[in-house]
């Protein structure tokens, strides 16, 4: 056992020991695979700290030890890409190509030094790779997959030429650098931008990969051992705490959105329906050109809430702001209030065209979408809707009594049931 590797052990069990924590509290599925990777190179370590004297044993841990890399590598590379690639498909291909991969590293692992096995991997690693990939381009839209042709083409082509000139070393660890410089790309073009946590784990994974490219280097110059082991352990916490702050950076993300918009239909809420208001006013003074602000209250929600119960009540509503917002156009601004009121911003309207017609034009459209038939639990639901209307500037040019207008004229279109155009 080397004791020396302890420390390092202890703090990344620590840091597994956060993510798994915050995984609990906010479960997210590529927080699993992360985990599970990570847990690989946890293990990894393990063995690396508990190698035994030469032998039997010490091969057989040698070969845990780079399988352990490649089962991590390949996992990670999934989690990456899984948001963009098709899963079933990209999964497929992982469980393929990794078996000539284990095959390779196996082969150095045991301390095998005959060219003709490596050459029998390589030979086998290119076929699958050229054969998977071929299969999967099929799958892939934009030609992406003849990329992979092209990666695996330059995979094991370098790999055959490191094992007839005798560098076994570089013939194994050359794949692992694709592998990892692989999920570091993947990762550049997967997780959002201006991330913190993106910049952490694309250069943990980058540092990774070259590790494993110079590894052969590091390993004939014995002055370099010092640095490179702190290299070989500074990735694997820079990876994991760039996880950790992806995971941070989503969940404030989220935190923000929830607070400008709806929990049950996803619609901006009040406090957003203000901003977009007195911005859609500003830019209709800039524009000269109007704003029209509708008012919906539903009309007999209550009921359908006391007879169907309110589960089926907020389903109604998730439908109702479905069928509103396509009913709208794209610039034009959907909230909901709370309860069974939504707001609508219409902006820059055309400034030539009267304030009663664009009235009614709005107000019918929105009209006709409430009025279509939703299907819940086998029940035909129709709801009708109070519709007012209030056109900056012709009714007013303040924003709060530009509301209270569509109010008013909201509660006396209620009071004329049935509602008609």
């Amino acid at each position: 056992m080397n004791f020396l590797l302890l420390p390092d052990l202890a703090a990344m069990a620590m840091l597994l020991s956060i993510l798994y924590f915050l995984r609990m509290r906010h479960p997210r599925e590529a927080v699993d695979l992360w985990l599970i990777g990570l847990l690989f190179i946890f293990l990894e370590a393990i063995v690396h700290a508990a190698y035994p004297a030469p032998g039997p044993w010490r091969l057989a841990a040698h070969v845990v030890a780079l399988n352990f890399f490649m089962v991590a590598g390949a996992i990670f590379l999934w989690a990456s890409g899984r948001d963009i690639f098709p899963r079933k498909a990209t999964l497929l291909y992982l469980l393929v190509n990794c078996l000539p991969v284990s095959a390779l590293l196996t082969i150095y692992g045991l301390y095998i030094r005959d060219p003709r096995a490596y050459q029998a991997a390589a030979g086998c690693g290119l076929l699958v790779g050229v054969g998977s990939a071929f299969a999967i381009a099929r799958t892939w839209r934009l030609g992406r997959g003849w990329w992979i042709l092209f990666v695996q083409l330059c995979t094991w082509i370098p790999i055959w030429l490191f094992a007839s000139a005798g560098s076994f070393r570089d013939a194994a660890y050359f794949i692992l650098f694709v592998l990892y410089f692989s999920t570091a790309v993947v990762f550049q073009i997967s997780l959002p931008r201006k991330s913190l946590g993106k910049v952490a784990i694309v250069t943990g994974f980058v540092i990774w990969s070259f590790v494993f490219l110079f590894h052969s280097w590091v390993t004939n110059h014995p002055g370099y051992d010092a640095i490179a082991d702190e290299i070989w352990n500074l990735q694997k916490f820079l990876v994991t705490i760039g996880m950790l702050l992806v995971l941070l950076e989503q969940q404030v993300s989220t935190n923000e959105w929830y607070a400008f918009h709806d929990h049950l239909t996803g619609l901006p809420n009040q406090r957003l329906f203000e901003d977009r208001l007195s911005a859609a006013i500003q830019q209709s003074q800039v524009n000269n050109t109007r704003t029209a602000l509708l008012m919906v209250d539903l009309d007999g929600f209550k009921l359908i809430n006391d007879t169907h119960g309110h589960d089926v009540g907020d389903e109604l509503l998730r439908h109702i702001a479905h069928n509103l917002r396509s009913a709208i156009r794209l610039p034009d601004t959907l909230a909901r209030l709370g309860g069974d009121e939504f707001m609508i911003i219409a902006t820059d309207l055309p400034s030539d065209q009267p304030a009663d017609l664009i009235a009614r034009i709005n107000a019918t459209r929105i009209s006709h979408a409430l009025h279509k038939a939703v299907s819940i639990n086998g029940n035909a639901l129709t709801v009708t809707g109070s519709i007012g209307v209030a056109v900056y500037p012709d009714d007013t040019t303040d924003g709060v009594l530009l509301r209270r207008l569509a109010d008013q004229r909201m509660y006396e279109q209620k009071r004329q049931i049935p509602f008609s155009f």
